[in-house]
């Protein structure tokens, strides 16, 4: 298989050596510009930026052999698994209106089907293969399967699970080809992969965090709320995108595109004017001429990007971005807004133009320009989504002091305070946090905390053993320096044991503890001195009394 295949429909295009020029539609390809060539990947934007680019000759021959390149590492990159399903022939058909040229063409091929209207349906749940749908037949509820469900109009609820089709728009002939591909075997992937040691949902005492099952548009999300874990179901995920985007930790990331994958990619465009398109963009919408410099970016989910994809972007690249966007989804816009508000406090420059058809990306085209000392590059090998975006924001901010921006209840932070009178270092608050916001330093003693990787998820105040302690403020990144180191909020000195001089505890807890128990060992020295010693000599003395008592004759409890 050769990795790059140019089917030249004109001729006389001139391309790097690397991409073959070929209407041989019989060699198979890793990447090819149009689906008459055999390939893994069909990327449109090629012919798109061919078309439309007023670059010169050897610039469009340089960024054509880059979108294949990018193509290739997401492939490479890629943590997709491919499944496949053996379903049946048995359709549900949905229609108020008459179909019923089509349910006797899907019975000539086979299909055996049920034509019911919506008056009738009442329910849909299961998932491609063992659907179950609730027709309501005489006043009596009767439950129906099917392997398929098409609905023409469909009501919302019935294109949430898998094998659930919108007819209306599709001829006859369509549909049947539709089914065809989907059946005897129906081939569907894993689009996202889950890290449940960063998850704010898993195994939590209390939900504090469902962010991404409240984003499923479909059945591919859910909660299992006695144990508090995130179920999957890969072969109903349409994949939007949408948990990847709204997941504050990163637990949730995409296959296709996972976070590494993507800041690779941006380095491709340093100095180049991202172009950023979704699965969704019909490009014949928006066939303009393209300025210099302006190159396609494309990524496989609608609604996946967050602010710590396109913060990478924008500094990799050094220059503004263009997001085409005919359908903006809600946390996507809410990240380009943060981050507008934070070039416009640094650069006093738009740094995303959201555009949606041809004359607002025409518009876009000649304000989109490189924004002088917005670039930055880093190594995010491995680093959890705040804390990359953390380091990014570093870097812009410098040693300056910009004010501040708001963040919606999309895009969480928060600023925690400690009341060190009442705190006793149990370090409960610290085990709460899985991203890293709030830790133990043993060589102070002392609990510190980061504010730039706070997501306010708020576990910290829900496990503070001590009442009216700990408290966690929402709401506002400050764009200065101290936003991003530790900084203390509670500290101790340690309590040497009584008996052998050993640091075990701080002295804030031994005491509170001693408090607590002198009540209940009155009369006992023994006891009471226990309480400030350490492990080893806490039994010590303790088997050394139960033996004198046994020695006196007396019984010790």
């Amino acid at each position: 298989m050769s990795d790059f295949g140019f089917y030249d429909n004109n001729g006389g295009v001139i391309l790097n050596e690397q991409i073959q020029i070929t209407k041989d539609e019989n060699t198979d390809f890793l990447v090819a510009n149009s689906p008459k060539l055999k390939a893994q990947i069909y990327a449109p934007e090629i012919n798109f930026y061919l078309e439309n680019s007023s670059d010169n000759m050897l610039e469009k021959s340089k960024n054509t052999l880059l979108l294949y390149e990018a193509r290739a590492s997401a492939f490479d990159e890629a943590k997709d698994i491919d499944y496949e399903k053996k379903v049946g022939k048995n359709i549900v058909l949905i229609s108020n209106d008459e179909r019923e040229d089509l349910a006797n063409l899907l019975r000539q091929n086979g299909f055996k089907v049920l034509h019911f209207t919506h008056f009738e349906i009442k329910f849909v749940y299961g998932a491609v293969g063992d659907l179950g749908v609730i027709v309501q037949n005489e006043g009596e509820d009767v439950e129906i399967d099917a392997d398929f469900l098409l609905a023409q109009n469909a009501r919302d609820y019935m294109l949430k699970q898998s094998g659930c089709f919108e007819i209306a728009g599709l001829s006859d002939d369509e549909v049947l080809k539709l089914l065809k591909q989907k059946s005897p075997n129906f081939a569907y992937k894993s689009f996202t992969f889950y890290d449940p040691s960063i998850c704010q949902y898993h195994e939590r005492r209390n939900e504090i965090c469902a962010k991404c099952v409240e984003a499923c548009c479909s059945v591919a999300l859910l909660k299992d709320e006695a144990n508090k874990h995130l179920v999957f179901s890969h072969i109903d995920c349409i994949n939007c995108g949408e948990c990847v985007a709204i997941c504050p930790s990163g637990a949730i990331d995409s296959t296709l595109m996972p976070r590494q994958s993507f800041f690779q990619i941006a380095k491709f465009y340093k100095d180049k004017i991202a172009l950023i398109l979704t699965p969704s963009a019909n490009l014949s919408d928006i066939q303009c001429t393209l300025t210099p410099n302006v190159l396609p970016f494309f990524v496989p989910s609608d609604k996946f990007l967050n602010e710590t994809h396109l913060l990478t972007l924008l500094q990799e690249s050094g220059s503004a971005a263009i997001f085409y966007a005919p359908f903006q989804a809600k946390t996507t816009m809410a990240a380009i807004e943060l981050i507008n508000q934070i070039y416009e406090l640094k650069f006093k420059k738009t740094a995303i133009y959201v555009v949606k058809n041809k004359a607002e990306l025409q518009d876009a085209m000649q304000k989109a320009k490189s924004i002088a000392g917005s670039q930055f590059s880093q190594s995010a090998y491995a680093l959890p989504k705040r804390e990359i975006f953390a380091k990014a924001l570093k870097a812009l901010v410098g040693g300056e002091n910009l004010g501040e921006v708001y963040a919606d209840g999309l895009i969480e932070y928060g600023t925690l305070s400690i009341n060190e009178e009442k705190c006793t270092l149990c370090l409960s608050c610290v085990g709460a946090c899985n991203v890293n916001a709030l830790i133990a330093d043993k060589r102070e003693n002392a609990i510190k905390f980061n504010p730039s990787l706070c997501t306010a998820c708020g576990y910290c105040e829900l496990s503070c053993a001590e009442k009216d302690t700990l408290s966690l403020k929402r709401g506002k990144i400050e764009l200065k320096p101290e936003f991003f180191a530790y900084k203390t909020l509670a500290k101790d000195e340690l309590f040497k044991c009584v008996e052998c001089g050993k640091e075990f505890a701080t002295k804030k807890a031994v005491e509170k503890v001693a408090t607590l128990m002198a009540g209940h060992f009155a009369g006992q020295d023994e006891k009471i001195k226990t309480l400030y010693c350490c492990a080893d000599c806490k039994a010590k003395i303790m088997v050394k009394a139960q033996i004198d008592a046994m020695a006196r004759g007396e019984y010790y409890e």
